[in-house]
């Protein structure tokens, strides 16, 4: 999975830098209009990009994060220099969370043929669903299984999670751009994958590390994550 993410950066970094330059092109004659039809488009780009260096890098939102604001102190530095030391010791505090981040091993989620295996063994109907657990015991998990001919890809409901504040406005808008909506019963949010369009586990397994290190980041998803397989009746 890490390799087709590379491709799609690779291939966003690429439209990026010449929509960068159709941009600069268009300001140098004048020609707004394409100059903001081209922005908007480069808004999008930057927004896959943060997107997919996340899944390759959880810590990769809150590296940003702490860039952007030495980056604010360092240009808020230029014109009052009479808190220059102030700034500077929060510089430096920013650059040590960031060396922190920095130094951290990164592993996939659950990239293993453990995984794969339970996908396949759903989509071929020998077992009935299986549970991807996130915070165990908070009871935070995804269940997956298969009704009418689509992959049913739900999180834990409403009234069984045991920590409150799990879906909050932020994480509920993720969600959305994700593709999760409320269920017809409004107990849960669900995704429905077609079976149609199943070739291998990838797609599945894109989902779960954006639901993991979008939705859920600040939520610190146990490494250990556990499946639990729920067998035919």
């Amino acid at each position: 999975m890490n390799e087709e993410i590379n491709e799609l950066i690779s291939h966003y970094e690429e439209e990026k830098t010449q929509l960068e330059l159709w941009i600069k092109a268009a300001v140098e004659q004048s020609d707004y209009k394409s100059a903001h039809v081209n922005q908007k488009a480069l808004i999008y780009i930057n927004n896959q990009l943060r997107i997919f260096k996340a899944l390759n890098d959880p810590y990769y939102l809150k590296k940003e994060e702490y860039e952007n604001h030495i980056s604010l102190y360092e240009k808020i530095s230029l014109n009052h220099e009479q808190i220059s030391d102030y700034i500077k010791e929060q510089i430096q505090k920013i650059r040590l969370n960031l060396d922190d981040l920095n130094s951290r091993k990164i592993a996939a989620f659950h990239d293993g043929q453990e995984f794969d295996d339970a996908v396949f063994d759903l989509v071929e109907n020998k077992i009935s669903a299986f549970i991807f657990n996130l915070r165990k015991e908070e009871n935070l998990y995804i269940r997956f299984s298969v009704k009418k001919n689509k992959i049913i890809i739900r999180l834990t409901p409403f009234a069984d999670i045991l920590v409150s504040d799990y879906f909050n406005k932020s994480t509920v808008t993720v969600l959305k751009q994700i593709g999760f909506t409320k269920n017809k019963l409004r107990t849960c949010f669900q995704l429905k994958y077609p079976l149609d369009s199943f070739k291998d586990a990838s797609p599945i397994k894109t989902i779960v590390s954006r639901v993991i290190y979008e939705a859920f980041y600040n939520y610190q998803v146990n490494k250990s994550t556990t499946l639990e397989i729920i067998p035919q009746s």
